[in-house]
């Protein structure tokens, strides 16, 4: 059975074999999602976590602490990591934030057998607890004279505090090359057959195409 593909960033359609799927809706939520940046609160007595803007105060963010919040050049934006899950969403005046820039973050596994240690500043006071070994984090992809600055999947007081490159290993990512942005992945060992036994995943405009094979008259 003939099956033709046509993959584009906006959506696929599989043609032939009675099969038709379209995932145009997955690239569109993605495009109207706010861009998220890192900031650090610059008002030395605290800023204010607010209901909305100019709304209620329900929190306060202690001065020099590490977040993320949607990309505003001016007025209010809404966090979205480094606090506490209740202010996740809540408003935050950028008069007081200052953008941190970095060289990008990536992902790393501790290799330290005992554990990492997390400094305040390079070879600075420790910032306990330890990071495990094997444990996954997200931190600065450029190093600053051995040492990167963590940024994800740690305890909200050592966001934005440093440790050795030493001892963390990127993470690649499994299964080679991953596929996004219109891009097309397929994976097969034999015929592709359409309708029963085809699973059809759309990842981020892009296409990932499995297909069950089965045993037919003729085929093997």
């Amino acid at each position: 059975m003939a099956l033709a593909v046509a993959g584009a960033a906006g959506g696929l359609s599989l043609l032939g074999g009675g099969t038709a799927a379209e995932a145009a809706a997955a690239p569109h939520r993605a495009e109207a999602a706010a861009k998220v940046c890192r900031y650090e609160v610059t008002a030395r007595h605290g800023l204010n976590v607010r209901t909305k803007p100019n709304g209620a105060v329900v929190d306060t963010l202690p001065y020099r602490k590490h977040l993320s919040a949607d990309c505003k050049a001016s007025g209010w934006t809404q966090l979205r990591g480094g606090v506490p899950a209740k202010d996740i969403g809540k408003w935050v005046s950028t008069t007081y934030l200052r953008p941190i820039t970095t060289g990008g973050i990536c992902r790393y596994e501790v290799t330290a057998r005992h554990g990492l240690n997390v400094r305040e500043t390079p070879n600075g006071k420790l910032v306990p607890p330890p990071l495990p070994y094997a444990k996954h984090i997200g931190a600065d992809c450029t190093a600053t004279k051995g040492w990167v600055r963590l940024r994800q999947s740690v305890p909200a007081n050592q966001i934005g505090k440093w440790v050795s490159r030493t001892y963390l290993k990127p993470i690649t990512p499994r299964g080679g090359v991953m596929a996004g942005g219109g891009g097309t992945a397929a994976a097969s060992n034999g015929p592709l057959l359409a309708g029963a036994g085809l699973g059809v995943i759309a990842l981020g405009g892009g296409v990932a195409i499995a297909a069950l094979r089965r045993r037919a008259k003729g085929l093997s």
